[in-house]
């Protein structure tokens, strides 16, 4: 710092501003060429990220039509307060009749009310059993069915309705029994209530041994305290005039591709159920699928643009993974899509690839696509939404975006190339940093040790002088 504080004092120069304007001299050059690489790698960047965001803005238009149903069969009831239709993906559904005669019930038991849910009842074992039980309040005949009895056994601690309860619950749930209970309290008291699963096969006794009290919570023929609130039903349903009965509401083997639930009885009243695709939606899907990447066509070549008459080269000029991916879009429209028999690629669509490789389509070949095997037409955009499996499978435009953000942004611990390139762009900014540092501190100290030489040559020449004025006055 002496140093510094004494700079240009001998000599009478400023050698401060000569030190940092040569050290500046050898900054600038090289400062200028890491700012341009900045520069270049920022546009490199910026024009991934335009290339990938249309690629993005692509799929997830295509992936929220899909969603929307554009391309799927849309189910058609007539009441939908009977039942409701859900499709599998791609299944149509011709018109068809469904007259919801019964639905399906849970046996439901329930016992008379008790002040006091904890006061003992009685000890021994329940033993339930499962199968069809017939009438509609006591039990007037049991057919087993080929599920193994549950029995519970009632000891001290359980004894109460609140512990029988639990000895049910735990039972069934260690058992995967279907039959769950609980307390239900009203004015009256509180009661314990059982419950099965639906279907008239779901039904079940339940028979008592031990204190005679305990039967209180039974269910047998001929005995028990227990009540038949609900008689465990299946569900009836007449289809296109045929009967079909079902032991649950939720029917999936009824209508191929096609998942009933039923909502409500209603015999008598036939609803009309169907689910067809529209033809003038799935054509508007591919049209716009076709504009939509003839944009990206032309966003990659802008993007990649060489430079004419004497004009810069665009940001992807040389960028191989650029080149590669506007390759692929162009190529895009022949790529075999899905498997299976019928149009598997977009150019089966109407999709026409043009020489500079924007997308046309051929309406007359679209038109008959659509109409003659609109399942094709939907698998083909669904194909080109989907999302991007575990081994790479998965939409190619999705897997294009996915190379655009690796190259842009790397992998999980594996920095992509642009990383790599700014990192060492950072470390050539700090050696640099470094480097100038020290050239200014051995500049300052040369300067310093001429500028002292100077201030002593000075001195010297003050003395001199001094005393030849001191002679010539002598004289």
């Amino acid at each position: 710092m002496e140093v510094l504080r004494t700079l240009g004092a001998g000599s009478g120069l400023d050698t401060k501003a000569i030190v940092k304007a040569l050290v500046e001299a050898q900054r600038e050059p090289v400062r200028k060429l890491l700012d341009a690489r900045a520069e270049r790698i920022a546009a490199r960047l910026s024009a991934l990220g335009q290339f990938r965001a249309g690629l993005d803005g692509l799929v997830a238009a295509l992936a929220q039509r899909v969603n929307a149903g554009a391309v799927s069969p849309q189910p058609r009831i007539s009441d939908p307060t009977v039942l409701s239709l859900a499709l599998d993906p791609g299944a149509a559904l011709p018109e068809r009749s469904v007259e919801v005669r019964e639905l399906a019930t849970a046996q439901v038991l329930a016992s008379a009310p008790v002040a006091d849910a904890t006061a003992a009842i009685g000890q021994g074992t329940l033993t339930i059993r499962f199968g069809t039980v017939a009438g509609a309040g006591p039990a007037e005949g049991f057919t087993p069915a080929s599920r193994p009895d549950l029995v519970i056994t009632i000891g001290p601690e359980r004894s109460s309705l609140a512990g029988i309860r639990d000895a049910i619950d735990t039972a069934a749930r260690q058992a995967g029994a279907p039959v769950r209970a609980e307390l239900v309290t009203d004015d009256a008291g509180t009661r314990l209530v059982i419950r099965g699963e639906t279907g008239a096969a779901q039904g079940f006794l339940i028979e008592a041994a031990g204190d005679p009290t305990l039967d209180a919570v039974a269910f047998a023929i001929g005995s028990g305290g227990l009540t038949r609130t609900v008689v465990a039903r299946d569900a009836e349903i007449r289809l296109d005039g045929v009967t079909l009965k079902r032991p649950t509401n939720n029917l999936t083997d009824v209508l191929p591709g096609a998942r009933l639930t039923l909502l409500r009885a209603a015999p008598g009243t036939p609803v009309r159920v169907s689910a067809a695709r529209q033809a003038s939606e799935l054509a508007q899907v591919v049209r716009d699928v076709a504009g939509a990447l003839s944009q990206l066509v032309a966003l990659g070549a802008e993007l990649r643009r060489g430079g004419q008459d004497g004009g810069s080269a665009a940001a992807l000029a040389a960028d191989s993974t650029a080149r590669r991916i506007a390759t692929d879009l162009t190529t895009l429209s022949t790529r075999r899509l899905v498997d299976g028999p019928g149009p598997a690629s977009l150019a089966e669509l109407g999709v026409r690839t043009a020489r500079d490789g924007t997308l046309t389509v051929d309406e007359v070949v679209l038109a008959r696509v659509v109409t003659d095997d609109p399942a094709a037409v939907e698998r083909i955009v669904r194909a080109l939404a989907q999302p991007v499996g575990p081994g790479g499978e998965g939409s190619p435009l999705r897997r294009m975006a996915r190379t655009l953000a690796e190259v842009a942004e790397g992998r999980p611990g594996r920095p992509g190339a642009l990383q790599r390139e700014q990192a060492d762009l950072e470390r050539q900014r700090r050696l640099l940093e470094a480097r100038m540092a020290r050239t200014e501190a051995a500049l300052t100290r040369q300067f310093a040790l001429v500028d002292a030489r100077v201030g002593e040559s000075r001195r010297l020449e003050a003395a001199l002088k001094l005393q030849v004025d001191l002679w010539r006055r002598e004289r």
